[in-house]
């Protein structure tokens, strides 16, 4: 794959050039996982063997371990994640359902939730549109999530979400059911 993108004519068609280089870095990602794994085997196997002499401490030992399991979680992340659309960027719409500025402050919280998430992840966010709401909140949103996996990750996202609240834009302090898709 490495041969390809030294090819004189590699660079004509831009977007295919892109995908390419993509899929090379999505690899030697999963390559250098692997070569993680297999080292931080040996580390803690020979941790083990110093603990057991009294060489080591346990605590030692368990640092160690914590960092074989998050690898096997990636690793076993990327096997579930396995279509090929699952690598690709995602794109997120909010739209609050009817119940006016109540809403429209529910689809921000939820905005709110998914930036920091994807904040969390290392991704990046584009907004392609952002409408306010007139008091508070959103009326509607659509942004673009750059990253590894950013589909397979969001792609059950779907459908309704419900908030049921004390609204603080009530008066009279009344429950408010909210829905925002």
């Amino acid at each position: 794959m490495r041969e390809l993108s030294t090819a004189s004519d590699f660079w004509n068609d831009n977007a295919a050039a892109s995908s390419h280089l993509k899929k090379i870095s999505l690899l030697e990602k999963e390559i250098n996982l692997w070569k993680d794994l297999d080292s931080v085997k040996g580390d803690v196997e020979v941790l083990l063997e110093f603990a057991e002499a009294g060489e080591s401490t346990l605590t030692e030992v368990n640092i160690e371990l914590d960092k074989f399991v998050t690898t096997i979680e990636d690793l076993e992340l990327k096997m579930i994640l396995g279509e090929p659309k699952d690598v690709q960027d995602a794109i997120i719409t909010i739209h609050p359902g009817a119940g006016g500025t109540e809403s429209q402050d529910w689809a921000e919280m939820l905005y709110r939730m998914y930036t920091r998430w994807i904040e969390r992840k290392g991704f990046k966010k584009d907004i392609m549109d952002y409408q306010p709401g007139d008091e508070a909140g959103i009326k509607d949103l659509t942004m673009t999530v750059k990253g590894d996996y950013a589909y397979g990750l969001l792609k059950a996202e779907a459908g309704i979400h419900r908030l049921v609240r004390i609204s603080p834009f009530d008066s009279n302090s009344r429950r408010h059911t909210s829905f925002v898709s």
